[in-house]
């Protein structure tokens, strides 16, 4: 009778709306893991990386990857779980709760510190630090070794303690989860060597990935659809560009919400006009006039 009783209890308590609201709500909870957004320098061990980030990472958050330029030509194979994402979206979104750099370069790096963006990688980073977004960043790939010279390091020690100064945590390693470096002698990893700094590596591409390069940018015969600027409007509120094509990294070296003229045959990249867009640039075409012509 008592192990009747007890198993009537039991299955009371297993059937209680308040337990299975508690254990379908596990699952929803997995679901909505807060989104982080990881920016992916060129490494030699893309293997060992993508581990890494997953192990330290994938458990608590939900990771896109935005790969630099080599990283989506290398196409490595992402762990289960892990996505890409085009600059494009990732310049969209605006709500990341974190953002990792797991193999900062120095080029990355002298960037951030030097407040340049120049690229979406450089300008993801100056929007999360103006933003107040938290930053991680770990100096484990950006390749110095004992022959290194002295006064080269101290250099990127400098950008390193800029980038402290702006709430960014630096990590040693990648697979440290302890609290970020503090000292100078903890913030390089000597000796490791594997960072390739002049971003044309010759790899074998894995499988490709199911979309176009996430960084192709072919060119197009820009339509002047947008406003026209008279000759006399060109000012001080209006940037002349004389060059006859506009590419990504010129889109990001004019200012926030400013006006910039073109020629009427100019041709811009669609990335550079997605670039454009987002940042809010108006562009403008001059109306040139025939003079002389018979």
């Amino acid at each position: 009778m008592n192990e009747e009783l007890i198993n009537q209890l039991v299955q009371r308590i297993l059937s209680e709306p308040a337990l299975q609201a508690l254990l379908q709500g596990t699952g929803a909870g997995n679901r909505a893991k807060p989104d982080v957004l990881v920016l992916l320098n060129y490494v030699s061990d893309f293997e060992r990386v993508l581990s890494a980030i997953e192990t330290r990472w994938g458990a608590k958050y939900t990771l896109t990857i935005l790969p630099s330029e080599s990283v989506a030509k290398a196409n490595p194979a992402l762990p289960e779980g892990m996505n890409w994402i085009t600059p494009q979206d990732a310049l969209t979104k605006t709500d990341w709760q974190k953002i990792i750099l797991p193999a900062c370069s120095p080029n990355t790096l002298a960037k951030a510190a030097l407040g340049l963006r120049d690229n979406p990688i450089s300008e993801l980073i100056g929007r999360g630090i103006t933003q107040g977004q938290p930053i991680e960043l770990v100096t484990e790939y950006l390749g110095f070794t004992a022959q290194t010279p002295k006064a080269y390091i101290e250099l990127y020690e400098g950008y390193l303690q800029k980038v402290q100064s702006y709430g960014v945590q630096v990590y040693a390693r990648i697979r440290d989860e302890s609290t970020p470096i503090q000292t100078v002698e903890q913030r390089f990893v000597l000796g490791k060597g594997t960072t390739v700094t002049a971003e044309e590596p010759t790899v074998t591409k894995a499988s490709p990935i199911n979309q176009t390069s996430l960084y192709e940018q072919k060119t197009v015969s820009y339509e002047p659809t947008t406003t026209h600027c008279e000759p006399k409007a060109t000012t001080q509120d209006v940037i002349r560009f004389e060059k006859k094509f506009l590419g990504d990294k010129d889109a990001y070296g004019f200012p926030e919400e400013s006006r910039v003229l073109v020629k009427r045959l100019t041709v811009i990249s669609p990335l550079a006009r997605d670039t454009l867009k987002i940042r809010r640039v108006e562009l403008c075409t001059e109306l040139e006039r025939e003079e002389g012509r018979r």
